[in-house]
């Protein structure tokens, strides 16, 4: 893995739950919105061109779109380790 610590990866593992409580009717409540921001700001350290994409994760909120975003990050760090 790239510089990403393994706090994010835990954090991105509990967004990856549509039933954990950071979720509100399949969308991101408040908790789940501070730790999309702290996933973004340390993937955006080594990656920006996600930041269009953290961008209408934010906007949008819903499960499928940060599930989608958040695997395309998995990957992506995966390839780069």
């Amino acid at each position: 893995m790239t510089m990403v610590s393994r706090a994010v990866l835990r954090y991105i593992e509990e967004l990856l739950d549509p039933y954990s409580g950071y979720y509100s009717d399949g969308f991101l409540n408040s908790e789940g919105m501070t730790l999309l921001r702290i996933i973004a700001r340390e993937v955006l350290r080594e990656n920006p061109a996600l930041k269009p994409r953290f961008a209408k994760a934010r906007r949008r909120r819903d499960y499928e779109y940060v599930s989608q975003l958040l695997n395309d990050v998995i990957s992506s760090l995966s390839q780069t380790s």
